[in-house]
């Protein structure tokens, strides 16, 4: 057995060993960035890179889905990534791009070239150049190695995580299960640096490529749109990137700097209609298959129901922990809807007051109840209950459960207390609109999508307004959604989309 002072000279040893690794890989693993032309710590290889890469997209695919319905404007994406790819710092590697099947506006890079778009996004592009714009940036990202430099800062941390674990005799937590799928997804979230240099990188790109780069403008300003509308939309986007006003003002720079350089550059035409009608028959907001958000109503085709959704409400369908959630980001008001398969038969009492139990274990108390002999739909039975939430602080909560079919359906309203009493009518009416289809009624409902209307000479805004959305009202929001302002009327011949509704914009 070693002493206590060979033990020590020991530790001391191989920490020294480490911390001398550790040199060498500052020595060894600092690399010139081909975008910037910094010298930067750089661990990762590029074939390494590339292989993180391949792992990456295949859990893309296999999580998130690929959006294969319209060929063509698939062919397009990869096209425009192709393009300007080829005129980026790394043009020696091969850029892929992807759609992927979520209504999100966002799109995203991941190690070793491969680029994905979501459908959420292309629907709300107005031209091949706007969306050169967002592919720009993200290959800014690429071409800029700001994944391989983050995997790099990772494995350092690695490094000195062992040697502490050496030192405390393994009281610290080895972090190296750490650098796996999950967190390689997690890169695509890049510092507001990283984001800053990608804009200044991809409207470079794109206009070598042909692009027009007042697009990135356009792209901008749309954000910044969606920023005081639609916030939660964009949450994950503003967390990560600086604001929108800052970047604005860069990109307003940068153009005009190009434009003392060559002042035609300002001056190209914006492929706009050879565009807008790849988007004919595009799948709008969300859908999976089984759900999907239709006019004002949400519709399992599952379990052959529907709940109406409050006006300006938003829905999510892809949730790990309930079947539906809507919420109204503004007020900080929400509604899980969810549906369990039973493991025996159960009554609606003996279902509520297990779900009854959970909210109580969460730290909440029941103020009231109310029992099926009080007509509630679907022989429900309602609580509610107070507590407080981190986030929110106070809060009050409406629950309401029932059983049909070996099947357990809940809807919890959860709001702040100051807020509920405007939160509990709007409630009352999804678990009152709460609604059992026919199977042919479920096989009626269409899947939202995308049309698109050619304007005819001397045709306006309100007359287009009206034949699609039964109102001129609508005009605004129209004009906004393709880019253009009910200033002017639509120029003839000029493509306009047209969602399957202008609700929730």
């Amino acid at each position: 057995m070693m002493s206590k002072y060979s033990l020590l000279r020991f530790k001391a040893f191989i920490i020294a060993q480490i911390l001398a690794v550790v040199c060498l890989y500052f020595l060894w693993g600092c690399a010139t960035n081909p975008a910037t032309g910094r010298t930067e710590l750089m661990l990762v290889s590029e074939d390494r890179e590339f292989q993180i890469g391949q792992q990456v997209d295949k859990e893309v695919r296999e999580e998130m889905g690929l959006y294969l319905e319209l060929p063509e404007l698939r062919s397009k994406v990869k096209e425009i990534t192709e393009n300007i790819g080829r005129h980026s710092d790394r043009a020696n590697i091969v850029y892929r791009a992807e759609i992927v099947d979520t209504p999100d506006f966002n799109a995203f890079a991941v190690p070793g070239g491969f680029i994905y778009v979501h459908r959420g996004l292309l629907e709300r592009m107005n031209s091949a150049d706007e969306l050169a714009s967002v592919i720009g940036h993200e290959i800014g990202h690429v071409a800029a190695r700001h994944s391989a430099a983050q995997i790099s800062k990772m494995q350092i941390l690695n490094i000195g995580l062992i040697g502490a674990q050496i030192a405390t005799q393994g009281a610290v937590q080895d972090y190296g299960s750490l650098i796996d799928l999950g967190s390689i997804l997690a890169f695509s979230k890049f510092s507001r640096d990283d984001e800053r240099e990608a804009d200044y990188l991809g409207i470079e790109y794109m206009t070598s490529a042909g692009y027009d780069p007042k697009a990135s403008i356009s792209v901008m300003k749309q954000i910044q749109g969606l920023e005081d509308r639609e916030p939660g939309l964009l949450d994950i986007w503003f967390m990560t990137h600086p604001p929108t006003s800052e970047r604005l003002q860069l990109l307003n720079e940068e153009l005009e700097e190009m434009s003392y350089q060559d002042p035609s550059i300002l001056n190209r035409d914006i492929r706009r209609n050879i565009f807008i009608r790849l988007l004919d028959g595009l799948v709008v907001g969300e859908y999976n298959g089984t759900e999907l958000v239709s006019g004002d109503r949400y519709f399992n085709k599952e379990f052959l129901l529907s709940i109406p959704i409050p006006q300006g409400w938003q829905v999510q369908i892809n949730n790990d922990d309930y079947t539906a959630i809507f919420a109204d980001i503004k007020e900080e008001s929400f509604v899980y809807f969810d549906i369990r398969p039973l493991q025996r038969e159960k009554t609606t009492e003996a279902y509520f007051e297990e779900l009854s139990r959970s909210l109580t274990r969460q730290g909440l108390r029941m103020t009231s109840k109310t029992a099926e002999a009080d007509n509630l739909s679907h022989g429900a039975m309602a609580g509610t209950y107070q507590g407080k939430s981190r986030s929110l602080g106070p809060v009050k909560v409406r629950l309401l459960a029932f059983t049909r079919e070996h099947n357990g359906f809940s809807m919890i309203g959860l709001g702040k207390e100051e807020t509920f009493e405007k939160l509990q009518p709007l409630f009352e009416s999804m678990t009152t609109g709460l609604e059992f289809l026919s199977q042919e009624e479920v096989s009626a409902i269409d899947v939202p999508r995308m049309g698109v209307h050619e304007v005819s000479v001397g045709e306006t805004w309100d007359e287009i307004a009206i034949q699609y959305f039964n109102s001129s009202e609508e005009k605004e929001k129209l004009a906004e959604y393709n880019g253009l302002t009910t200033d002017n009327a639509p120029a003839p011949g000029i493509l306009l989309k047209i969602p399957p509704s202008l609700r929730f914009r």
